[in-house]
């Protein structure tokens, strides 16, 4: 008995000692709307959500000024304000093919709260809006089909988007949005579009149009062409079942059930080398989850503004490597003449854990970037520079030719002072940055440029794999755990596209899970 009234005297100020630590304890809060928007939006947006942030001149299509009360997407009747499920959708999913992002990686609760938030912006009453109703589907037979190239054609839809729904119709290059810029109409051929895909999804943009553009409500088919009224919806669905038919199947398409934002690490062997994993074919990149990450242009181009990157990740005790794959007709390794640019590809992780500001953080939410670069690849242990691209070209400033008379290193400060980005030669293809926000990204010194990398153009698609210890050796370093997850973003350069700095595709944040 005296046994138990002891114990019974020690749990008890354990208990207290409990509840009262536990007072203490940080308990994670939802932000704010306003707090939200700020770290996510306001750099392009604008603090005062006019459009006119200061990263609004690095994006087209430009940024929406949200004192309009003025949206793109909404399942509303022409004229009518978006319902909140409407701004909800296209902030947790994004706007494919433009430099809005999905922000699927925020709690629901927190979307609402933007939402609330972006609504002040405008004072938009949206409170007694309802969503046009969308009658049942028809099956796209070949005779619906038919109708509706008839209707395509008759209400002008190729004077914008052309006969074959490649967006270079006669009137195409004349367009422009409610604010005076330019504006290019959607290329059906691809499959994307900002509102997303479904048939569904189609049927709403005919009917309610997109405000602020050319792109006009169709809900008044049967009178446009003449037809009994009972006819609408039939005229509507042929018309959705007709863009449809123009994708190509050559083209990635949008797909918003790819997976929930996760990417999961395939644990190998201890005994794997980096040399093994650089090998892009090794046997050990058929192992493993592969996952589909979509990437959109942040500056709209006239060919690729969309696509598809196969990602894979490996690691054992010692390393982690990654393998990106995507699509790419042209092979870019030049930068010696002014025409040339790169290919490239980037992987971007957040340094404590947290999904901050996706273009390259902030400085509450440093980043570590590992930059593959196609020219690099090309100059790995070979001496490169202007003659590689003009051999008959003479240059005052070789150093075989004059290794002692133009070449001290006190000409040469950035060769001096270690600097990889000056190095005769590229020992890895892969530059180790770090930034804290856009137009902040500084380059490790040379010893603590720990990243390997290889990639191989194979005449369709670029393979890049990139190597390192899972520990880090500095702090401005992101450092692996096994057992933990990590935020992890990707871009890639087409320089075909004439792709650099900025000017890239960029996909939104997702969590890298190294499971145990």
């Amino acid at each position: 008995m005296n046994n138990k009234w002891h114990q019974a005297f020690i749990l008890i100020p354990l208990f207290l000692l409990l509840i009262i630590f536990s007072a203490f304890v940080p308990v994670e809060k939802n932000k704010s709307g306003e707090t939200l928007y700020n770290l996510y939006c306001a750099s392009c947006h604008g603090v005062s959500g006019d459009g006119d942030g200061e990263l609004a001149y690095l994006v087209y299509p430009k940024p929406r000024d949200f004192t309009t009360g003025k949206y793109k997407i909404k399942s509303t009747l022409p004229g009518n304000p978006p319902t909140n499920q409407d701004l909800f959708n296209t902030i947790n999913k994004g706007m494919p093919g433009t430099a809005m992002p999905a922000f699927n990686f925020l709690k629901d609760n927190e979307i609402k709260s933007l939402v609330d938030f972006v609504k002040k912006f405008s004072s938009l009453n949206n409170q007694n809006v309802k969503q046009i109703p969308i009658p049942s589907d028809l099956a796209p037979t070949q005779e619906l089909i038919d109708l509706g190239k008839l209707i395509y054609n008759e209400t002008g839809c190729n004077m914008c988007h052309g006969e074959s729904g490649k967006g270079d119709g006669p009137s195409s290059n004349k367009l422009t949005d409610s604010r005076g810029y330019p504006i290019v109409p959607k290329d059906f051929t691809t499959g994307v579009y900002v509102g997303g895909a479904t048939k569904r999804d189609l049927y709403l943009r005919f009917m309610s149009g997109i405000d602020g553009t050319p792109m006009p409500s169709y809900g008044n088919l049967s009178d446009l062409l003449g037809r009994p009224k009972d006819e609408g919806n039939k005229l509507a669905w042929a018309l959705v079942h007709y863009v449809k038919s123009l994708e190509s199947n050559k083209i990635d398409k949008f797909d918003d059930q790819l997976h929930n934002g996760r990417i999961t690490a395939t644990k190998t062997k201890r005994f794997i080398q980096p040399k093994q994993f650089l090998d892009v074919n090794n046997n050990l990149w058929s192992s493993g989850a592969s996952h589909l990450i979509p990437i959109s242009r942040l500056w709209q181009s006239s060919k690729v503004n969309y696509q598809m990157i196969n990602v894979k990740v490996l690691y054992n005790s010692k390393y982690i490597a990654a393998k990106m794959e995507w699509k790419d007709e042209s092979q870019n390794q030049g930068l010696y003449r002014v025409q040339d640019f790169q290919d490239g590809a980037a992987m971007q992780f957040s340094i404590d854990g947290s999904e901050g500001f996706h273009g390259m953080g902030s400085k509450e939410h440093p980043t570590d970037i590992w930059f593959w670069k196609a020219e690099w690849q090309s100059k790995k242990n070979v001496y490169s520079d202007i003659l590689r691209a003009y051999p008959n070209r003479v240059s005052d400033s070789n150093a075989k030719t004059y290794p002692q008379l133009m070449n001290d290193n006190a000409y040469q400060a950035g060769r001096d002072a270690n600097n990889i980005n000056s190095a005769d030669t590229k020992e890895s293809p892969i530059e180790n940055v770090v930034a804290v926000g856009p137009q902040t990204v500084k380059s490790l010194p040379g010893n603590e440029q720990t990243v390997m990398g290889s990639g191989i153009w194979d005449g369709e698609k670029w393979q890049v794999v990139f190597v390192r210890k899972l520990r880090s050796d500095s702090k401005q370093k992101v450092d692996f755990s096994i057992g933990q997850s990590f935020p992890i973003a990707f871009a890639i350069w087409n320089g075909d596209e004439k792709d650099r700095n900025g000017q890239k595709m960029v996909s939104t944040w997702y969590q890298l899970d190294l499971k145990d």
